[in-house]
């Protein structure tokens, strides 16, 4: 009887451990897949995301090199 719950038990952690180790493969893989989308999107915007900082810091510039003087202004 004591031989049985002690292959009982050596199966039931193999399964879990077996188990624990195939939910971190899927976790692992799930997190590649969503780096590798997150890549991608990147990759794919990043080009349209640079022009667009580009041309606002150049509206920045060219509003910082005319200073509206408030007092100057009619009101």
């Amino acid at each position: 009887m004591e031989r049985m719950k002690a292959l009982i038990a050596q199966a039931l952690v193999a399964g879990v451990v077996a188990v624990g180790m195939g939910l971190g493969l899927v976790v692992m893989g799930v997190a590649m897949i969503v780096g590798l989308v997150i890549t991608l999107a990147v990759r794919l915007a990043g080009p349209q995301i640079l022009a667009e900082a580009e041309r606002r810091a150049t509206d920045l510039r060219s509003e910082a090199a005319h200073p509206v003087n408030a007092e100057a202004a009619p009101i």
